[in-house]
């Protein structure tokens, strides 16, 4: 409408000649000023939206992160209510534990009952190395016997006796085999405390570990610092599994290496004129306020998504039909606010408008009239967004046009 009313002066002006020199105005004698009326029109508008673009769609875009349950049960106790402040591992709600608990308790008898079975087997390893020495000592004991029982035989002496001669290499016998026994002994004790009973000791630990980490699932602690909301569990009430029904919802605090960009939605066509740095305001519907103060705010392209959403492929059974991809997406830009206190009257999620201003035309028509010309029309577009914005705040209507 503005565009209509500045490029209609010259027509105007044509009239008010005519009728001040009393000559009739009819739609001969202003064909020729209507033409230039319709054409200054086209000039302007097409220079007005092509170099300025503006997009109705954006929003200040913010992450939630849902919390379920890790595991079944029924809910004993909520910890937190709506609108509260949680930080990284405060308890969210809890779960009924007797179950894990009760496997707690099995796991550490299980692990009792091992360390117990390799203090049995230590044991049993110093008592076969007790009875090996033993074994040892009989043995040589009984050598001893067999060697004076030979060296009787061989002198003829009349000491000799046949009969214990063979008493002595049957005792020298049983007694090696003693050794050989006790032996295995060791060797068998050995091998349980060195290779059996450690991995027994570990399946147990693990399984104590398992135990634990069952346990600590019935108590869900938030993982980020945020606000809490839409807090849908109540005591007794069994607990989802399901990213579809979270039990909760938190809005995670911004990093502060992470400053907040508004995204919006442009034609494609104005992917020729935006660039990054290019200068922008912002007006959101959270903002309105009579006395406009903080209402249109500055701000500057941040980032140009290189990809048109519109356009994405997914795995699916059947092939691509492109007539599916007849309606276009916009082209996604980031703007951040050129004052960074300005991120704070930004409200996460409402919707806005963002105006882009070209200030420097490049090109063939860099330094010349017609380039400044485009450059001075973004005061219009300046004034165009701050009536949208009384118009807006007048009708007590949203952006877009729902009323309240």
């Amino acid at each position: 409408m503005i565009e209509l009313m500045i490029t209609s002066v010259p027509f105007v002006l044509h009239v008010m000649y005519l009728r001040w020199k009393g000559i009739p105005v009819t739609l001969y004698n202003v064909h020729l000023s209507l033409f230039a009326w319709l054409v200054l029109a086209l000039i302007v508008f097409f220079a007005v939206f092509y170099y300025h673009p503006k997009s109705y769609t954006a929003f200040v875009p913010f992450r939630t992160v849902p919390v379920v349950a890790e595991t079944a049960g029924d809910v004993t106790e909520v910890a937190v209510r709506a609108n509260q402040r949680v930080a990284p591992g405060d308890v969210l709600f809890r779960i009924d534990d007797k179950r894990q608990k009760a496997a707690l308790v099995l796991a550490e008898s299980h692990l009792a009952e091992v360390d117990a079975t390799v203090a049995s087997t230590e044991a049993a390893v110093s008592s076969a190395w007790a009875a090996l020495d033993r074994a040892n000592a009989q043995l040589t004991r009984a050598r001893e016997r067999l060697s004076d029982q030979e060296r009787l035989r061989d002198s003829g002496s009349a000491a000799f006796r046949e009969n214990e001669l063979q008493t002595a290499i049957s005792e020298a016998a049983s007694k090696a085999a003693d050794v050989a026994v006790a032996q295995s002994q060791i060797d068998a004790a050995t091998a349980e405390l060195e290779l059996v009973l450690p991995a027994h000791r570990e399946s147990a630990l693990a399984e104590l570990e398992q135990a634990r980490v069952e346990l600590e699932k019935t108590v869900i602690r938030s993982r980020v610092s945020g606000l809490v909301e839409q807090v849908t569990l109540t005591e007794g009430a069994r607990a989802a599994q399901t990213v579809v029904r979270p039990a909760m919802v938190i809005v995670p605090d911004r990093n502060a290496d992470e400053p907040l960009l508004v995204v919006g939605g442009f034609s494609q066509a104005a992917l020729a004129i935006l660039h990054v740095g290019m200068a922008a305001e912002i007006a959101c519907e959270s903002s309105l306020n009579v006395s406009m103060e903080n209402t249109v705010l500055p701000a500057r392209v941040e980032r140009i998504q290189n990809a048109i959403a519109a356009g994405q492929l997914s795995a699916t059974g059947r092939l691509i039909d492109p007539q599916e991809f007849e309606r276009g997406g916009e082209a996604v830009v980031y703007f951040k606010m050129e004052y960074p206190e300005h991120v704070a009257l930004l409200v996460d999620g409402t919707s806005c408008i963002v105006q882009t201003y070209t200030t420097h035309v490049t090109g063939p028509m860099e330094g010349g009239v017609l380039a400044h010309g485009i450059e001075a029309l973004g005061a219009l577009k300046a004034v165009l967004l701050r009536i949208k914005v009384w118009l807006a705040l007048a009708a007590g209507a949203g952006f877009g046009g729902g009323g309240h």
